[in-house]
C-alpha cells in the first residue's frame, strides 16, 4: 500500500510541475480528473474549477473521471495513512466532496454519496484506478486532525443511508463489539469491559456515530454476523436477533453478561436468552449451564428450557438445581450411566465430572446427594466394548486423577468403588497412600521405597503438599523424596548454547 501510494505521489507530483506549460495542451487532449482537479483545488484556478464543475454535472464517464481524481489526490496525499498523511492536501479534495449534490439519491445529498459504492470492499488489487477507501472515512470522522472537518464527517454518519457508507461503520463496529482483553478506562470506575466502544462508561465518538444513525442497525447479510447482534442490543431491536445464528447468539449473550456493559444492555441480554425459540439456542444455554454459568442457569430455569436429548436431561436437571424435576428424572440414580451411553458427547467427560464433585460440594438435599454418591460408585468396567464402557473408563480416569489430588468426594468414591488405575501400573502406589488405603500400600510396598521410587522417576505428576498431608494426617514418614542436587557449576562439562564445534576441533563463541 505505502508503496502504491508513494508511486502515484510521485507522479502527481511531476504532474503538478509541468502544470503551467502544460495544462492547456493537456486540457485540449483526453483530460485527466485529477490533474484538472489539482490545478481547480490546490492552485485555486477558477477555469480548472469551472471545468471539474461541469463535468460533475454531466455525469457518466465526465463525473467518474473526477470523482477517481479525487481519490487519486487523497491517495496521494496519504490519506489516513499514520503520520505520511499530508491534512493540508486532503481538507480541500474533502471538502469538494462535501459539496452539495441534489442528484445523490442518499442523504445528506452530497457529491460523496453520489458516487460512493454499495459496499465497503477493499479496492481491486493491481494498479490503482481510483476506486474509493471507503473505511477511511470512518476513520477520518474519529480521528482526523482538522476538528471542523472531523465534525463534518461524523455528522455525515450519523445520518447517512448511503449503504457503502453503513457498511464502512458495521465493518468498525464488528472488532469493537467482538469481546476481547480488558479496554483500559472504557468501563465505569470499578468495572472492566471487553468492548471497546466506550469512554469511562460513556458512549465513545465512535459509538455515538452507530448510535445516531437511524439507518442502523440492519438485517444481518450473514446469520453468523454475531458481532453486529450488540448493535440490535445497544438500540433495543430484538426482532432482529432472530436473525442471527441462535446457537452463537446464545453464547454471545452470555459473554456480554459477564462483562460490564450499560444495564439497560444486559437487561435485553437477559430477556433475550429466555426468548430463544430455535432449538439451537435453547441447546446451546443448556450446555452453558451445565458447564455452570449462572446466567445461563438463570436463563434455562425462568424458561424451562430442556437438553435436546433425553440422556443429558437428569444431569441438566441436577446441575441447575431442579431437584424436583430431577428426583422424577433420575428416580435410580443412573444420571452418569445415562451420560456415558451417549456417543459423542459435547462436553467431556473430565468437565462432567468436575461439574458433579463441585456440586456434591454444595448443599444438596440428602436423597439427591445419595443418588449422585451411587451413581459416580458404579463406573466399573462392563464386559464389553460398547459406547457406555468407554464412557465409563473416561470418567473412571477422571474420578482417580481428582482423588489424587485431595478432592473428598473423590477420594471416598475410590475407596468405596475400589476403583484403581489401568494404564500405569506405576501410579497404583501413590493412588493408595494419598487415599489413605494403608492396608494395601502395606502389603504391596512395606518399606516405603517403591513408592519413593515411583516419586523420583515422576515427581512431576504429583504435588509434595498433598503427600505431606496425608503422611501427617497418618502419622507416617513423607514418602517424597530428597531434591536432586544441582549439576555442576562448571561451565567445562556442559555445552552452552555459545559454543559449537569448528573446522579445527576447538569450540568457537559468539
Amino acid at each position: 500500500m505505502e508503496l502504491r501510494e508513494s508511486v502515484i505521489g510521485m507522479a502527481i507530483g511531476v504532474q503538478a510541475m509541468h502544470h503551467g506549460t502544460m495544462r492547456f495542451r493537456r486540457w485540449r487532449a483526453q483530460e485527466r480528473g485529477q490533474d484538472v482537479l489539482a490545478a481547480a483545488l490546490y492552485e485555486g484556478n477558477s477555469r480548472a474549477r469551472e471545468r471539474i464543475d461541469r463535468w460533475w454535472a454531466a455525469g457518466g464517464t465526465h463525473r467518474d473521471e473526477v470523482w477517481r481524481g479525487a481519490w487519486f489526490l487523497l491517495t496521494a496525499a496519504h490519506f489516513r495513512f499514520g503520520n505520511h498523511e499530508q491534512p493540508e492536501r486532503v481538507v480541500p479534495v474533502l471538502e469538494f466532496l462535501l459539496e452539495a449534490d441534489p442528484t445523490s439519491p442518499y442523504r445528506p445529498q452530497v457529491r460523496l454519496t453520489a458516487c460512493l459504492p454499495q459496499t465497503a470492499a477493499d479496492a481491486p488489487n493491481g494498479v490503482y484506478m481510483g476506486d474509493p477507501e471507503v473505511p477511511r472515512l470512518v476513520e477520518a470522522a474519529l480521528r482526523f486532525p482538522d476538528p471542523s472537518l472531523r465534525q463534518r464527517l461524523a455528522d455525515l454518519l450519523s445520518v447517512t443511508d448511503q449503504p457503502g457508507l453503513l457498511d464502512a461503520l458495521e465493518t468498525a463496529f464488528r472488532p469493537r463489539a467482538r469481546p476481547g482483553p480488558t479496554y483500559t478506562g472504557a468501563a465505569p470506575p470499578g468495572h472492566e469491559t471487553r468492548c471497546d466502544l466506550w469512554l469511562g462508561g460513556e458512549p465513545n465518538s465512535f459509538l455515538k456515530i452507530v448510535c445516531a444513525n437511524p439507518n442502523l442497525p440492519r438485517p444481518p447479510a450473514q446469520p453468523d454476523d454475531i458481532d453486529l447482534s450488540l448493535l440490535a442490543l445497544l438500540k433495543d431491536r430484538p426482532d432482529l436477533l432472530p436473525a442471527f445464528e441462535q446457537g452463537a447468539l446464545a453464547v454471545r449473550l452470555l459473554e456480554y453478561l459477564g462483562t460490564w456493559l450499560p444495564k439497560q444492555v444486559h437487561d435485553r441480554c437477559r430477556r433475550a436468552l429466555r426468548d430463544l425459540s430455535a432449538r439451537e439456542g435453547v441447546t446451546a444455554v443448556c450446555e452453558q449451564a451445565m458447564l455452570g454459568d449462572a446466567e445461563a442457569i438463570a436463563a434455562a430455569r425462568d424458561a424451562g428450557y430442556r437438553p435436546a436429548s433425553p440422556a443429558w436431561t437428569p444431569l441438566f436437571l441436577l446441575l441447575t438445581r431442579q431437584f424436583s424435576a430431577y428426583r422424577e428424572a433420575d428416580p435410580n440414580g443412573r444420571v452418569l450411566q445415562l451420560m456415558c451411553s451417549i456417543d459423542g458427547l459435547r462436553i467431556g467427560e473430565d468437565v462432567i465430572i468436575d461439574r458433579i464433585l463441585a456440586i456434591l460440594d454444595t448443599d444438596l438435599p440428602d436423597d439427591v446427594a445419595a443418588a449422585v454418591r451411587r451413581s459416580l460408585r458404579d463406573l466399573g468396567p462392563l464386559s464389553d466394548a460398547s459406547v457406555e464402557n468407554l464412557g465409563r473408563r473416561g470418567m473412571r480416569r477422571t474420578i482417580l486423577a481428582r482423588a489424587i489430588k485431595l478432592e473428598p468426594e473423590a477420594v471416598a468414591a475410590v475407596v468405596d468403588a475400589g476403583y484403581l488405575p489401568e494404564d500405569d501400573d506405576q501410579e497404583l502406589l501413590p493412588l493408595l497412600f494419598l487415599t489413605e488405603q494403608f492396608e494395601r500400600y502395606d502389603r504391596e510396598d512395606p518399606n516405603g521405597t517403591g513408592l519413593r521410587a515411583v516419586l523420583a522417576g515422576k515427581r512431576y505428576r504429583y504435588e509434595h503438599e498433598h503427600f505431606r498431608t496425608v503422611a501427617e494426617r497418618a502419622g507416617r514418614p513423607d514418602p517424597w523424596p530428597p531434591e536432586e542436587p544441582s549439576p555442576s557449576g562448571d561451565r567445562t562439562s556442559i555445552r552452552h548454547a555459545t559454543t559449537w564445534p569448528s573446522s579445527f576441533g576447538v569450540g568457537g563463541h559468539f
